[in-house]
């Protein structure tokens, strides 16, 4: 059932809604009129990603990330935990660490799937040769500084900020704008491009659909950067496919001495065309992993779908 809220609420992302204030003109109005007013929300969502899409995405690295610098709470001797924005926070280092006031941070926080249970066999090998995951938590502004201590103020939130969680500095990230065509042809040849797979979806989602945030094995050494595009795919030995393998080994092909069907050779498997079901764009990239936006689907995305870069 949670396969198909998914789906069905990436197809909904996938189309943003109307502006009611926009009138569509009469027949009578010829004359071309210059836009003054900037774009609606959802039409810059139709453009390119959002800031949320950009900051809140996460990402898994390798890079050593220094976790010296954290949240201690805020001005409520400790009965809030929780901080959104607008609120004040603590912060563990002062004149030491931090020149001035007015630097922004990243809050960020490391999280790891605690479920047993796999996507895909395999995917928790996959995950942790990934590196670490960390969750992007919020953005904050020194106000004060004191000699070992610092006050700022979080200018927005992915989700609530916690104490404990690690500052770290703030760097402007590329929003490379959607592009216009579509890739309709689903029976698409290999570009002979790097290849790779969707390891997990943001949050340990089981599906995905359009504006999911999913994250690829693939990074800057293999040719990823902000913008790049990649298709989605699958073929009869897809990881996303091994429950749908299992059920086709198993299944009878005689009933009596009745032809009911056919277990195919390995040969004719390697025959068979693979199938285009979706395309992401890559929002960051590490070295090795890449964080991706799914810009369309024709169906649910799963982790275990295979990635070609375009």
């Amino acid at each position: 059932m949670s396969l198909i809220v998914a789906g069905a609420l990436g197809a909904v992302a996938q189309t943003p809604p109307q502006d009611p204030s926009q009138e569509q003109s009469s027949p009578q109005d010829a004359t071309p009129t210059i836009m003054t007013q900037a774009p609606s929300a959802a039409q810059r969502a139709s453009l390119a990603p959002t800031d949320s899409d950009v900051y809140c995405a996460g990402f898994y690295t390798h890079r050593t990330v220094d976790a010296s610098f954290t949240v201690l709470g805020g001005p409520d001797n400790g009965l809030k935990f929780e901080f959104s924005a607008g609120d004040t926070v603590y912060l563990n280092k002062g004149s030491k660490f931090i020149n001035a006031p007015g630097g922004d941070y990243l809050l960020v926080r490391p999280i790891k799937d605690l479920s047993p249970v796999e996507a895909f066999p395999g995917q928790r090998k996959l995950v942790l040769q990934m590196g670490t995951l960390y969750s992007e938590i919020a953005r904050i502004r020194v106000q004060v500084v004191h000699a070992d201590s610092s006050v700022a103020e979080i200018l927005r939130t992915c989700e609530p900020a916690l104490a404990g969680d690690i500052a770290i500095p703030m760097a402007e990230r590329p929003t490379p704008p959607y592009r216009e065509s579509k890739l309709t042809d689903r029976y698409t040849p290999s570009t002979g491009k790097a290849t790779g797979m969707i390891a997990a979806i943001k949050g340990f989602q089981e599906a995905a659909g359009g504006n999911s945030i999913v994250y690829l094995n693939l990074g800057k050494k293999q040719g990823m950067q902000p913008g790049s595009y990649l298709r989605i795919f699958r073929t009869y030995l897809s990881a996303s496919q091994f429950m749908y393998r299992e059920g086709a080994r198993n299944y009878p092909t005689k009933m009596g001495d009745v032809l009911i069907g056919r277990r195919l050779a390995p040969e004719e498997i390697a025959t068979l065309p693979r199938v285009v079901v979706g395309e992401v764009m890559v929002l960051s990239a590490e070295d090795e992993t890449a964080t991706g936006i799914v810009t369309y689907s024709w169906q649910d995305i799963y982790p275990g779908d295979d990635i070609e870069l375009e």
